[in-house]
C-alpha cells in the first residue's frame, strides 16, 4: 500500500511539475508575442490616433498610411540590394568558412595549428577603425561598390571554429576511406562532409544571413550612391525623414507608425526563413560548440 501511495504521489508530482513548466513556457511565449502583436497593430493605426490615445492592441482608426509612406520611398530597390548582398555574401562566406574548417579539421594538414592561430589573433587584437577604413576605401578602392557590402563581413573566425568543431564529431575514417577509394579533397568535402553537416551549415548560414541582412554600418561608411543603399540603411534614412517631419510641432509624415511599419518591413523575410532552419539550430550549436 505504501508503494502505491508513493507511486501516486510521484505521478502527481510529475503532473504538477509539467503544469508549472507549461505555464512558464506559455508566459515566456506571451512576453515575446504580445509586444510584437502590439507593434503590428500600431503599424496599422492612424498616426493621429496614436498621438492622441497611445499604443493599443486594437486600432481606433485603421490606416495603411505608414506602409504607403515606407513603400513610396523606393524601398523595393533597397530590398533588392539587401537580398542580393545577403544571398551572395552568405553563399561565399559559408563556402570559405567551411573549406577553411575542413582544412583545419584534417590532422594531415601540416600547418593547421598555424592557420588556427592566424584566425584567432584578430579576434583579440585589431589595427583600429582608421586603418580598416583606409584599407577598404583607398587601398582596395571599394567605395560605392557592391562588393564593399560583402567582403568586409566575409570571414568570421567564430564561424570557422564552430564548423571545425562540428566536423570533429564526424569519424575521420570516412575521409580515409574516401581517400583510399581515390576521391580528391573537393570530392570528400562536397560529397562526404557537407551532406553530414547540414545542421551546422544551416545554423552558421543563418548567423551569416542575419549579419548581412541587418548591416547598415558598411553603407554608412562607404556608400554614397542611393542605388546601392541596403534596406537597413535606407530605413535609417527614412527614420531621419520622420524625425525631421515631426520637428516644429506638426506632423507631415506618419512618424510613430512609420517607424514601426519599417521594422516589420525589415524583419519579415527573416521571420519567414527561420522556421526552415530552426530544427537544425539546437543540434548545430550544441555539437559545434561542445566538441573539442
Amino acid at each position: 500500500m505504501n508503494s502505491l501511495t508513493k507511486l501516486y504521489r510521484t505521478k502527481r508530482g510529475v503532473f504538477w511539475g509539467q503544469v508549472v513548466i507549461h505555464i512558464i513556457f506559455v508566459l515566456a511565449c506571451l512576453s515575446v508575442i504580445l509586444p510584437l502583436l502590439l507593434m503590428l497593430m500600431v503599424s496599422f493605426t492612424d498616426e493621429i490616433s496614436v498621438l492622441q490615445y497611445g499604443y493599443s492592441f486594437w486600432p481606433k482608426k485603421f490606416s495603411l498610411e505608414a506602409y504607403r509612406f515606407v513603400f513610396e520611398n523606393d524601398i523595393l530597390r533597397a530590398y533588392g540590394v539587401t537580398i542580393a548582398v545577403t544571398a551572395v555574401g552568405t553563399l561565399l562566406s559559408l563556402t570559405i568558412s567551411s573549406m577553411c574548417a575542413f582544412a583545419m579539421f584534417q590532422p594531415t594538414v601540416r600547418y593547421r595549428n598555424v592557420i588556427a592561430k592566424f584566425l584567432y589573433f584578430p579576434t583579440l587584437f585589431n589595427a583600429g577603425l582608421i586603418p580598416w577604413y583606409v584599407n577598404i576605401a583607398h587601398t582596395l578602392k571599394l567605395s560605392n561598390n557592391f562588393w564593399v557590402l560583402v567582403l568586409p563581413l566575409l570571414v568570421s573566425a567564430y564561424n570557422i571554429f564552430l564548423i571545425r568543431n562540428y566536423f570533429k564529431s564526424i569519424p575521420y575514417s570516412l575521409v580515409e576511406s574516401a581517400t583510399i577509394d581515390g576521391a580528391n579533397q573537393f570530392t570528400i568535402f562536397f560529397r562526404v562532409m557537407l551532406p553530414l553537416s547540414v545542421p551546422i551549415m544551416a545554423t552558421v548560414g543563418l548567423f551569416i544571413a542575419l549579419g548581412y541582412w541587418n548591416d547598415w554600418y558598411l553603407a554608412n561608411w562607404f556608400i554614397n550612391e542611393e542605388s546601392l543603399y541596403p534596406l537597413q540603411y535606407y530605413l535609417y534614412r527614412i527614420q531621419n525623414i520622420f524625425s525631421a517631419s515631426a520637428s516644429g510641432g506638426y506632423v507631415t509624415a506618419p512618424v510613430q507608425t512609420g517607424m514601426v511599419a519599417g521594422m516589420f518591413v525589415t524583419i519579415g523575410p527573416i521571420i519567414l526563413v527561420y522556421p526552415f532552419v530552426q530544427r537544425y539550430f539546437i543540434k548545430g550549436i550544441m555539437v559545434g560548440a561542445v566538441k573539442g
